[in-house]
């Protein structure tokens, strides 16, 4: 699993080194966008298609992130956060955050840093 903020703060630094002009808040926008794509693993045919929010939430709930800090990095507020967990929760037939990050990578939708080293997938 990619933590969303050393992401941020690797692009920053590439960005820096590379004489990049990309602000903070560009910086935040494509490490959002990368998380969502890279953590995504090859699901199985009879996993439940995410929204990108919904995937997002998971995302904060994999990372340890609450409501609030899940809707500022995806420009939500928190009581939409909460609703899409609610909605993320029934896709995946989770009764909490924990179980529905262990249900994603059951299903391959989530996938881990240890699955990454064994399976030899440098990302």
């Amino acid at each position: 699993m990619i933590a969303i903020k050393n992401l941020r703060e690797h692009i920053l630094t590439a960005a820096e080194i590379y004489d990049f002009p990309l602000s903070i808040r560009q910086a935040e926008t494509l490490s959002n966008h990368l998380a969502l794509h890279v953590n995504r693993g090859t699901a199985a045919a009879t996993a439940p298609r995410l929204t990108d929010v919904q995937f997002g939430a998971l995302v904060g709930l994999a990372s340890g992130e609450d409501a609030a800090t899940t809707g500022r990095r995806l420009g939500r507020s928190e009581n939409t956060i909460k609703t899409h967990r609610r909605t993320l929760y029934a896709a995946l037939g989770a009764h909490s955050g924990a179980q529905a990050v262990v249900i994603a990578i059951d299903l391959g939708l989530l996938h881990t840093a240890k699955q990454e080293r064994v399976g030899g997938d440098a990302r």
